[in-house]
């Protein structure tokens, strides 16, 4: 594991619940949670995960849900839950996902794409906005939605 979490540590932004941020420091993190903890949070990012690919959205919304109280500051679950509440038409959710995500994780590309995506949802028109490292910009009603959604992925994917 040392090896592992030395390759990644240079290239990692900070994690806030990880108080020691280095490499012992997020060693003694990750073995500090009860096995029985990590266990449940595996079976439910799983079943989240099947629930997604089979088109059940807001069963896996849910399964987030509880498997965010088990974890509360894991941004990656937070992101997940914000797509299936945009898949499943919950721009108001979505949204709140997405923005709890980024404060989670700030710039992260992901977090702003979501963000992004559940404004489109929810019909709300910015010319731009910065916040952080992240620049978000919601186009006018010019293209269907698809279309809009397709052209947010291909301009976040460049940060």
């Amino acid at each position: 594991m040392r090896e592992h979490v030395e390759i990644l540590f240079p290239v990692t932004s900070r994690i806030p619940k990880v108080r020691d941020w280095s490499v012992d420091g997020i060693i003694g993190n990750v073995n500090s949670v009860p096995s029985s903890k990590k266990t449940m949070l595996a079976s439910a990012k799983s079943k989240a995960h099947e629930a997604f690919k089979n088109g059940n959205y807001l069963i896996a919304a849910r399964i987030y849900g509880e498997a965010m109280e088990l974890d509360p500051f894991n941004a990656t679950l937070r992101s997940n839950s914000s797509l299936c509440w945009i898949r499943f038409g919950n721009g108001t959710q979505a949204l709140k996902d997405a923005q709890a995500c980024r404060m989670m994780r700030p710039g992260w590309a992901k977090g702003c794409h979501r963000e992004g995506t559940a404004l489109m949802l929810l019909k709300v028109r910015c010319d731009g906005f910065l916040d952080g490292s992240c620049v978000l910009f919601v186009w006018e009603n010019r293209f269907d939605a698809s279309r809009q959604v397709m052209l947010f992925s291909v301009a976040t994917e460049s940060y």
